[in-house]
């Protein structure tokens, strides 16, 4: 017998000054014991400076002052995907830099000779996403991008190695829910043959549970929609871990 799951019971009707709903934001680590073991254990590895301790102070800043970061599991998830490539990644794609959390996660994953070009669209997170760059000594490494992935993304020559997708969640894809596929067509497109894409927020809270006739907002909608098309996608070979918020793991097929 298949048992029907029940999205989680959370005020998903926020609504900003545009009319657009606020999603809540997820927690960097969720409060289940085996959750809360894995990150003990993985405090428990040997701490580099500096950079451990500006995530640390980035992870208090986030939480103090409601913003959204991957949070440290999924962080160490990530700098070990892409430490497993042979030859490790030259260029990497990072969609939805906040303030610089993600991009020093996979900075860390990589050798000095690789470069990470990192988007955002808010320019003051985008100021202080170079502050803590630059506190974790990744300033030459990482490259941030102030504008809308829509028109920055077309503007880049290169393919990319790697590409991290944090935004689909985002209030700008409450405008309309074709927002997500629309950028993961984008994706797929910069990925060169046999990259990875990375995706967060599969689950969404655990709001991707609720059926079509159910009335949910446009983000939510599009995260069905970009999850459906990743799972179905071609030119993608992708497993979705259950790590945090769920993430997507891509690999583009080399035939296509």
């Amino acid at each position: 017998m298949v048992q029907k799951i029940q999205p989680a019971h959370i005020n998903i009707h926020q609504s900003s000054d545009n009319g657009r709903c606020v999603l809540p934001i997820v927690p960097q680590t969720l409060s289940d014991p085996l959750s809360q073991y894995a990150l003990q254990l993985l405090h428990m590895r040997p701490s580099e400076s500096p950079v451990d301790d500006v995530l640390r102070e980035m992870e208090k800043l986030a939480a103090r002052d409601g913003i959204p970061i991957i949070g440290p599991l999924e962080g160490a998830m990530i700098q070990m995907l892409i430490q497993l490539y042979q030859t490790p990644p030259r260029r990497v794609l990072d969609i939805g830099t906040a303030i610089g959390y993600s991009a020093i996660w996979l900075a860390r994953g990589l050798p000095p000779e690789s470069q990470i070009t990192s988007i955002e669209i808010d320019p003051e997170r985008a100021e202080m996403a170079q502050h803590f760059i630059s506190q974790a000594g990744y300033q030459d490494r990482v490259r941030v991008l102030v504008g809308d992935v829509f028109e920055l993304l077309p503007k880049i020559e290169n393919q990319f190695d790697v590409i991290l997708q944090d935004v689909i969640k985002h209030i700008y894809f409450g405008a309309d829910s074709q927002l997500s596929l629309k950028l993961l067509d984008l994706c797929v497109e910069y990925l060169v043959a046999g990259g990875v894409l990375l995706g967060d927020n599969v689950f969404c809270m655990g709001e991707v549970l609720h059926e079509p006739s159910e009335q949910v907002p446009e983000q939510v909608i599009g995260i069905q929609a970009y999850n459906d098309r990743v799972a179905s996608h071609p030119q993608l070979q992708s497993i979705a871990i259950p790590i945090r918020d769920g993430l997507w793991v891509s690999r583009k097929r080399a035939n296509h």
